[in-house]
């Protein structure tokens, strides 16, 4: 909801009595896809928070923000000082313009395309993020072609309509959005035409001046926002509020804890689920052995039967056939190592039967003590669904020993220190930018099952090729285009044909002592490339 067309109208109206006048005094980011306005107001420091991550966009007022001491990067710097003239939202789009002193900035909300621009006083466009140039174009001419509402949107949906209406009507406005549409369909009762205009009409007056509500599940988790008197949210309590600025901080909040419940409970279940399945194999195997029962009677007697016999036996011989004292009339035939004397072969079974009676007790208590491990993980799972809090989940991830998933966060991250190159829309490729990049790219970046390249016997770039799915084969044109991009990425740029050399990252090793960008190849394969980048190879912009 909080995407909404309406719903962004109505914090719009809340906004503007509360920033108006307010003093920016920085923009800056420290998360990707989220910028952050700082603003002053009757010393009081109030934050506007823009998230333009698709599929999680949303325009927020929090009374406190805390600015990191690092990593952090400031935007739109001349806005610095500049006072808030007014808060606008586009009639007929999510598009929220914050007309400042000298310039403007404007938040959109279109999916994949979320972005954050700024028009300075010399009416020049910056975003917050990369955009191309040709687009770029395209949103500075919609933005002087819209008209820009500070109060109530009134779209009259009592138009004449030849059809369903509340399809035509989701056609004719597209901002009503599909979570009106559903609410209006969740209080019919004949669906009518006639019903649908009057319905909607209501679930817009609510939005604009109804109280803010959250709609919290607690059999699945889930938190939805929405107006006092909806009815298509499921529930087992609902939270009201007295502006959307509280409810929608209340929702964030809600989401953010959930969310990292979520993590956790998948870790640990997920660490549970290989730990029962490789307990459950052990038992299996442990349990083989037991029934096969233990060999320290054969190997005993064995022992004796060579004892009984030593005078026959010589140096040299593989086995020897002998009476079975223990059992009249049968023969038994006793394997030997001619490498060693009678007595030494006799010792054997000796110390063979007595081996076996300790490992098999070993394996006897081994598999009492596998039997309780298993009891003990299959109550873990079971206790999961009466957990509540994440401290809960914290402590039981600690008992467990089961890392967070930081470091694999801190690897995936490094992503932005690389040249990133896309292959059919599909590949991702990662070039290092110096030597001390490339081992950062080779060491610390890439994956066991990675394809690796560099350009032959010349200084270039490591380059890699992730592998997201190791089941899959990558075609043979990817390997070649990748090694491509090594060439260009290399001395041998001019050349006409260049030999690259590629391999699975795991067989490419860094030696303690090698001076920096040095790495060695335990097996490696050539392809004879000419440098470029090729036409279906895209450059991807690191945000």
């Amino acid at each position: 909801m909080i995407q909404n067309y309406f719903f962004l109208n109505r914090i719009i109206l809340e906004t503007n009595e509360l920033l108006k006048d307010a003093v920016i005094r920085e923009i800056f980011s420290q998360e990707k896809g989220t910028l952050v306005i700082n603003c002053e107001k009757m010393n009081e420091n109030i934050f506007i928070e823009l998230s333009v991550i698709p599929g999680n966009s949303f325009f927020a007022i929090k009374n406190k923000y805390t600015r990191a001491k690092k990593n952090t990067i400031n935007f739109f710097e001349e806005t610095t000082g500049q006072r808030i003239i007014s808060f606008g939202i586009a009639n007929d789009d999510r598009i929220i313009k914050l007309k400042l002193e000298q310039s403007e900035i404007y938040f959109t909300i279109r999916g994949k395309f979320t972005n954050v621009f700024y028009l300075d006083n010399n009416q020049r466009f910056h975003s917050f993020k990369s955009f191309d140039e040709e687009a770029l174009k395209q949103i500075i001419k919609e933005f002087s072609d819209k008209v820009f509402v500070s109060g109530w949107n009134l779209i009259k949906p009592d138009v004449v309509i030849v059809g369903n209406y509340l399809d035509e009507i989701r056609r004719k406005f597209p901002v009503i959005g599909s979570e009106i549409i559903r609410e209006t369909k969740s209080r019919s009762t004949n669906f009518s035409n006639e019903e649908s205009v009057k319905l909607l009409s209501e679930v817009l007056e609510e939005i604009r001046n109804s109280k803010p509500c959250a709609f919290i599940d607690n059999n699945t988790d889930e938190v939805k926002l929405g107006f006092e008197n909806f009815k298509s949210f499921p529930f087992t309590e609902k939270k009201l509020f007295d502006s959307v600025i509280e409810a929608q901080n209340y929702l964030l909040s809600k989401e953010h804890y959930l969310d990292a419940k979520k993590s956790r409970l998948k870790l640990i279940k997920n660490y549970l689920e290989r730990e029962q399945n490789k307990v459950t194999s052990k038992i299996q195997n442990l349990q083989g052995v037991i029934e096969r029962g233990s060999r320290e009677t054969k190997y005993n007697k064995r022992g004796k039967l060579l004892l009984a016999n030593i005078n026959e036996l010589k140096i040299g011989m593989k086995l020897v056939v002998v009476d079975d004292i223990f059992s009249s009339g049968e023969k038994v035939e006793i394997k030997l190592n001619p490498k060693l004397s009678p007595k030494k072969n006799i010792e054997y079974y000796f110390d063979k039967s007595k081996s076996e009676r300790t490992a098999f007790a070993k394996t006897q208590e081994l598999f009492k003590k596998t039997n309780k491990e298993f009891q003990f993980l299959k109550k873990t799972v079971d206790s999961l669904s009466n957990i509540q809090s994440i401290k809960e989940l914290d402590e039981l991830m600690k008992m467990l020993k089961i890392k967070p998933t930081h470091e694999k966060e801190a690897k995936e991250d490094l992503s932005s220190k690389f040249k990133h190159y896309l292959i059919d829309g599909k590949y991702n490729i990662y070039v290092g930018k110096d030597s001390k990049n490339n081992d950062l790219l080779t060491t610390k970046f890439a994956k066991q099952n990675d394809y690796w390249f560099h350009a032959r016997s010349v200084s270039g770039s490591h380059v890699v090729l992730r592998v997201e799915n190791t089941k899959e084969i990558v075609p043979k044109n990817v390997l070649k285009k990748t090694a491509s991009i090594a060439a260009f990425h290399s001395k041998a740029k001019t050349a006409g044909v260049v030999p690259v050399a590629f391999t699975f990252k795991k067989y490419v090793v860094k030696k303690k002592g090698d001076p920096v960008g040095t790495v060695h190849l335990l097996r490696e394969d050539v392809l004879l490339v000419r440098p470029e980048i090729p036409n279906d190879c895209e450059f991807v912009v690191n945000e």
